[in-house]
C-alpha cells in the first residue's frame, strides 16, 4: 500500500501534463514519453504483483524511488513551465487590462466628440441663421439710413429754401421800412407846410378862414399818416427781428442737417462694409457648416466600433484572466505533487532544501517557546500583528513589538543556511502576514534614498504582500514549494515550512532559490 501515492501522483502528474499541453506545448512534448513510461512500469508492476499474490520485492524500492525522483523532476519542469506561462499571462492580462482602461477612456472620449460633433452641427446651423438674421437686418438698416439721407438731404434743401425765404422776406420788409420812413417824411413836411398854412390863413383874417379849415385838415390827416406809419414800423421792425431769429435758427439746424447728413453718410458706409462682412462670414460659415456636416457623417458609427472593441478586449481580458487562474491552478497542483512524493527518500534539490526549511522552522519556534519561557519576550509581543509604518522609507518598512528580539536571535539561524549552501538566494522567518521582520544581511544595508538600490539590497522589515509571499506566512501545510518569475526573468523556487510556538501558527520559513 505504501506505493499507492505514487500511482495517484503518476496519475495526477499525466493529467497535469494534459492541461499544460493546451497553455505550454513545448513542456507537454518534452515530458509526455517519460510519464508513459511511468505509468507502463507501475501498471506492469502492479498487474504482476496482484497476479501472484505477492507483495513487490523492497528490491523494486530503488525503481519506485528513481522513478518518483524522475516525477519530481518532470514536475519540476511542469512547475516551471508554468511559472512562465504565469508570468506571461500575468504580464498580458495587465497589458490588456490597462489597454481595456484606455480603450474606455477612448470610447468615452470618442462619445464625447460624436456629441460634441452633433452640438458643433447644431450651434453652426444656429450660428449661420443668425448670420442670415444679421445680414437681412443689416440689409434693412442699409436702406433705412438710404431713405434717412435722402430726407435729410431733402430737408436741407426745404432748410435752405426757407433761410432764402427769409431771407428775402427781410430785404423785403428793410425795403418797406425805406418807404414808411419816406411816408413819415413827408408826413412830417406836410404837417409842417399845414402849420404854415394855417399860421397864414390866421394872418389873413376873415379871408383865411377857408383856407385854415383846409390846412388844420391836412394837418389832421398828417398826423394820422405819421400814427400809421409809427404802427408799420414798429411791425416791420418786431418782423425784422424775427426774421434775423428765424435766420439764424435756420442756418444752425442747416448746419446740425449737414453734420447729420455727413454721420449719416458715414454710418451707411460703415453698414455697407458690416453688410459685405457679415456675406463674408455667412459664406464662411456656410463652408464650416458644410464641413463640419462632412465630418460629423465620416464619424458616425465610431463609437460603435469603439464599444465593439472595448467589449471584444474585455472579454479577451476575462479570456486571459481565466487562463491565467488555470495555470496558477496547474501550479497549485504540481504543489500538491510534491507533498504526495515527500513520502519517498528523494535526494534532489527540492528535497533538500524542504528538509531544511523544516528544519529552521522547527527551530525557530524552538528559539521563540524558549524565549517566552524564559521572560525574554510576552506573548502579545511575539505575536503583534500591528505592523506600523516607519517614516520616511521608501520602500515601505515597518516595525512590530518583536523586531529587535528577532533581530538578535534569527541571524544565528538563517545566515549559517546560507553559508552551507551556496546555492540559495535568501533564507528567512516571515509572519502570518508576510513580514519579514530581519532578513539576511546581505538583504539589510542601510537605505540610500535611491528607489531602485534600496528596492534590491535594502529589503528587511518589509510586508511581502504578493501572491508568494503572502502565502509563505499562511501556509499551514507541512511545506509549499511555488515557482515563480521575477521581472528580471529568472525563474525561482521558494519553499516554506510554518512555524509553531506552542502549537500556535506563528508564520513561515521561506528558502528562495534558482529553478534547475
Amino acid at each position: 500500500m505504501k506505493y499507492v501515492p505514487l500511482f495517484f501522483t503518476v496519475l495526477v502528474v499525466s493529467i497535469l501534463y494534459v492541461e499544460l499541453a493546451f497553455l505550454s506545448a513545448p513542456i507537454f512534448l518534452y515530458s509526455a514519453l517519460s510519464v508513459t513510461l511511468l505509468i507502463s512500469f507501475y501498471a506492469q508492476s502492479f498487474i504482476i504483483n496482484h497476479a501472484n499474490k505477492t507483495d513487490i520485492p523492497e528490491t523494486n524500492d530503488d525503481i519506485f524511488t528513481s522513478n518518483a525522483e524522475n516525477i519530481a523532476s518532470s514536475t519540476s519542469k511542469i512547475a516551471i513551465g508554468g511559472a512562465n506561462v504565469s508570468h506571461f499571462t500575468d504580464k498580458l492580462s495587465q497589458l490588456f487590462s490597462a489597454q481595456v482602461d484606455q480603450t474606455s477612456a477612448i470610447a468615452d472620449k470618442v462619445k464625447l466628440l460624436e456629441s460634441g460633433n452633433v452640438e458643433l452641427l447644431t450651434t453652426t446651423h444656429q450660428a449661420q441663421k443668425c448670420i442670415d438674421d444679421s445680414s437681412k437686418e443689416t440689409e434693412k438698416t442699409h436702406g433705412l439710413l438710404g431713405d434717412a439721407l435722402s430726407q435729410q438731404e431733402q430737408l436741407d434743401a426745404q432748410i435752405t429754401s426757407t433761410s432764402e425765404s427769409l431771407t428775402n422776406l427781410k430785404v423785403k420788409a428793410d425795403a418797406i421800412g425805406s418807404i414808411v420812413t419816406t411816408i413819415n417824411q413827408l408826413a412830417d413836411q406836410t404837417n409842417m407846410l399845414a402849420l404854415n398854412a394855417a399860421i397864414e390863413a390866421a394872418r389873413a383874417g376873415e379871408q383865411g378862414r377857408g383856407f385854415a379849415v383846409v390846412a388844420d385838415e391836412v394837418r389832421e390827416l398828417a398826423k394820422k399818416t405819421t400814427d400809421a406809419t409809427y404802427g408799420i414800423e414798429q411791425v416791420l421792425e418786431e418782423i425784422t427781428f424775427a426774421t434775423k431769429d428765424s435766420v439764424s435758427a435756420i442756418e444752425e439746424v442747416s448746419v446740425s442737417g449737414k453734420n447729420m447728413a455727413h454721420l449719416v453718410s458715414q454710418t451707411a458706409e460703415v453698414v455697407t462694409h458690416n453688410n459685405e462682412l457679415a456675406a463674408s462670414a455667412r459664406t464662411a460659415m456656410q463652408q464650416v457648416f458644410i464641413t463640419v456636416e462632412e465630418h460629423n457623417q465620416t464619424n458616425q458609427g465610431i463609437t460603435q466600433n469603439i464599444d465593439s472593441l472595448f467589449s471584444s478586449t474585455q472579454e479577451l481580458e476575462g479570456d486571459l484572466n481565466e487562463v491565467s487562474n488555470k495555470v496558477l491552478n496547474l501550479c497549485n497542483q504540481t504543489e500538491d505533487i510534491f507533498r504526495q512524493l515527500h513520502v519517498f527518500d528523494l535526494s534532489n534539490r527540492n528535497a533538500i532544501v524542504k528538509d531544511l526549511a523544516i528544519v529552521a522552522a522547527e527551530l525557530v519556534g524552538a528559539k521563540f517557546e524558549e524565549a517566552l519561557l524564559s521572560g525574554e519576550i510576552s506573548n502579545a509581543a511575539l505575536f503583534d500583528n500591528q505592523h506600523k509604518p516607519i517614516p520616511n522609507t521608501n520602500p515601505q518598512k515597518y516595525t512590530t513589538m518583536f523586531d529587535s528580539f528577532t533581530d538578535k536571535v534569527l541571524p544565528l539561524i538563517q545566515e549559517p543556511i546560507l553559508q552551507q549552501h551556496n546555492f540559495l538566494i535568501y533564507a528567512g522567518a516571515v509572519d502570518s502576514k508576510g513580514y519579514f521582520p530581519t532578513h539576511n544581511k546581505k538583504f539589510s544595508k542601510p537605505m540610500t534614498g535611491v528607489f531602485e538600490n534600496d528596492l534590491l539590497h535594502s529589503r528587511t522589515k518589509r510586508i511581502f504582500d504578493d501572491y508568494t509571499g503572502k502565502r509563505c506566512g499562511s501556509n499551514t501545510e507541512k511545506f509549499l514549494l511555488q515557482t515563480y518569475k521575477r521581472d528580471t526573468g529568472e525563474v525561482m523556487h521558494d519553499l516554506s515550512a510554518p512555524i509553531y510556538v506552542n502549537g500556535k501558527h506563528w508564520g513561515g520559513f521561506r528558502i528562495g532559490y534558482k529553478a534547475d
